[in-house]
């Protein structure tokens, strides 16, 4: 009989893109595999039994990490026209070096099938920008793909074990780090979407972190390339091959901006201005007040149109205070007058007096 009763979770999966969000979420798996391993082999009884259960297996033993992240962790690839070579070798590559069970999943087919529909009942059929679509085509065919990978990862999840004859489904693990949260830069119901969201409240600069202590403590030595590689989605048409389409131009800030702009707006309260006042002195040396003015407002402005998204955000783990959980962690409003018609002047007006004194 199995040990694990007639309904149980047997396991996590993850849609592993290649890149540094989806990858921190694998590693903090597998991170947990090596805790697993070493406090069974401490003699820890009361995680022996735990895992047990997990794997309805009353006489399992974990000897290694990667064999016990093969029992407990599936790891897919989901591929479209879309998706690169190099995105599908480096999510292959910390599959195996982790030893989670991969799959590559081809979306294409769920893809044309949704457009197939569409264009039956409205006789049109949109097309990407780069093929002289709209930007209103453009985002709806990127937003397909991203829910479509919604519905498959949850598909594979309950669904997986039982095609191998295993008891028990799959906890749907997330990957949408705390800064793309806040500006509302993910499809609402996309491949983000999960159970629970173990980065949910970690900023991308410090998931960076997180992968370089995984290569020098776990030997990741594939974690390598996707931290040297530029974070895309992937959901744009291929430019001769090569990704065309990457997060820091999507958002119109990098990563790095925008994880102090985020902490300020969280820890410290900052509406428009304070942040403004803030930054003029913090980047000083790189940005003019100019420049710092048009970079808060752009922040703001991608804030409060996608504010709303957080209150369909899934739950995050919580390890600091830096986080944008509408309802749950941050109780500001979701809907707010994305003009800031007061906070913007006042920092216009700031800027004009700056620079009549640099005259």
């Amino acid at each position: 009989m199995c040990v694990c009763g007639l309904v149980s979770q047997a396991g996590f999966l993850v849609p592993l893109s290649g890149g540094v969000d989806s990858s921190s979420t694998a590693c903090i798996v597998y991170s947990m595999c090596v805790l697993v391993c070493r406090a069974v082999q401490d003699g820890n009884s009361q995680v022996l039994e735990d895992v047990r259960r997990v794997v309805c297996d009353p006489s399992y033993r974990p000897q290694e990490p990667r064999e016990l992240c093969g029992r407990v962790f599936t790891t897919c690839y989901m591929d479209s026209e879309n998706s690169s070579e190099d995105t599908h070798n480096r999510a292959k590559e910390l599959a195996n070096q982790i030893g989670s069970t991969h799959m590559t999943i081809n979306i294409e087919l769920a893809v044309k099938g949704m457009l197939g529909i569409f264009s039956l009942v409205t006789g049109k059929l949109p097309s990407f920008r780069t093929n002289g679509g709209s930007d209103r085509e453009n985002l709806a065919l990127q937003n397909i793909q991203a829910r479509i990978r919604m519905v498959l990862a949850y598909l594979f999840a309950q669904l997986s074990l039982w095609a191998q004859g295993r008891p028990g489904g799959l906890l749907v693990l997330g990957s949408a780090n705390v800064d793309e949260s806040l500006t509302g830069y993910f499809t609402k119901y996309d491949c983000s979407s999960a159970d629970i969201n173990p980065i949910g409240g970690i900023s991308k600069t410090d998931l960076k972190s997180f992968l370089h202590y995984c290569v020098d403590h776990f030997q990741l030595h594939s974690l390598r390339g996707i931290l040297a590689a530029p974070p895309t989605a992937e959901l744009e048409p291929l430019m001769e091959g090569q990704v065309s389409q990457t997060d820091e131009k999507d958002m119109g800030m990098t990563y790095a901006e925008l994880s102090v702009m985020g902490r300020l707006r969280k820890i410290s309260k900052c509406g428009p201005y304070s942040m403004f006042c803030k930054l003029i002195h913090t980047w000083r040396e790189t940005l003019s007040p100019t420049q710092v003015a048009v970079t808060v407002k752009h922040f703001f402005r991608r804030y409060s149109v996608n504010r709303h998204k957080m209150t369909t955000i899934t739950p995050s783990y919580h390890a600091e205070s830096y986080s944008p959980d509408d309802n749950r962690f941050d109780l500001r409003p979701f809907l707010y007058n994305t003009r800031w018609s007061l906070q913007f002047r006042c920092i216009d007006d700031e800027v004009s007096k700056m620079e009549e004194g640099d005259a």
